[in-house]
């Protein structure tokens, strides 16, 4: 879905928009849904745009520990993925009826086809990317956190890392984030969003 123009701009973050509809997120009032792999900065960076834009803000893995009153990794050790992955699409639909407002989504939410095609309808969503060779350098840190990722092998991740990538191409703006400054990149995002 993006084009192939790419923008590049300080510190190595390039953006490739989707030159027909990327200026649109903020002139109309949308909602910015960010997407990508594990730590890939989708809630630091989402924070960040929300609290710069005067926007509400959701995290809807947090969302969504809010409303079962179980943590996300509670679904995942239980083996109850699939009661995950029903509430998290759930939980998008509604967030996706209110005010518009900046989203910070799990890595797997645009996994569902439902999701995925009401997020590019009604959201303007930003493939926040990152390179294979960052992610594996974090991947100890991100064993702690991410229970999709506990018990895997890195060839596992890598494997999971690749299949998602088809589904993120479908974002209207694709950034690559190299691992460090998120300020800078919000920054560069902003700059970005309102030309």
């Amino acid at each position: 879905m993006c084009a192939s123009v790419t923008f590049r701009y300080a510190r190595g973050v390039a953006f490739e928009p989707s030159v027909d509809k990327w200026p649109l997120a903020v002139e109309q009032d949308r909602h910015i849904a960010f997407v990508g792999f594990m730590g890939a900065g989708k809630s630091s960076i989402g924070e960040l745009t929300a609290r710069r834009l005067g926007r509400a803000w959701y995290d809807t893995d947090q969302v969504i520990v809010a409303r079962s009153g179980r943590a996300v990794v509670d679904f995942f050790a239980g083996g109850d993925e699939g009661a995950f992955r029903a509430l998290e699409k759930r939980v998008i639909a509604e967030l996706l009826a209110l005010e518009p407002a900046v989203l910070s989504l799990g890595g797997g939410a645009v996994d569902d086809e439902d999701t995925r095609a009401i997020l590019l309808e009604r959201a303007f969503v930003i493939h926040l990317a990152i390179s294979w060779r960052d992610l594996e350098a974090t991947l100890p840190e991100l064993r702690l956190t991410r229970p999709l990722l506990q018990g895997r092998t890195d060839a596992e991740i890598h494997e999971l890392f690749l299949r998602r990538q088809s589904t993120y191409r479908q974002a209207h703006l694709r950034v690559q984030v190299p691992r460090g400054n998120l300020e800078a990149a919000t920054d560069q995002l902003l700059t970005a969003l309102s030309k």
